[in-house]
């Protein structure tokens, strides 16, 4: 693809413009390119916004849970408990068969 002087390619598409996030161009004409940095959220702000949503709603104590942060597995960990719940009491269920039907066999061979 060719560059005409307008910026246009020859199949009349857009041409993209170069954007320095992490340089910083030593060339003058350049440096009207670069983007500003992205600035990262402070934690501070986040605690205090919840520090004072406790006070607004009257309580005398904070939640620690609502402050730490959790792990990244708490979702399905609580999904799959309900899960494993079932499965317990089906194996439970399962094992008390098993010595049923093997006390009923050593008694039937103790017989013979």
């Amino acid at each position: 693809m060719v560059m005409s002087e307008e910026g246009q390619g020859s199949d009349d598409q857009p041409r993209k413009r170069l954007k320095f996030r992490c340089y910083k161009p030593a060339d003058e004409t350049l440096q009207d390119r670069q983007i500003a940095p992205a600035s990262s959220l402070s934690v501070d702000s986040e605690v205090k916004k919840i520090v004072e949503e406790s006070k607004i709603a009257g309580s005398a104590e904070i939640d620690l849970n609502a402050l730490a942060p959790r792990k990244e597995n708490w979702d399905l960990k609580r999904d799959v408990e309900k899960k494993l719940a079932k499965l317990e009491k089906r194996t439970k269920r399962s094992m008390a068969e098993m010595i049923r039907e093997k006390l009923k066999s050593e008694n039937s061979l103790s017989a013979d």
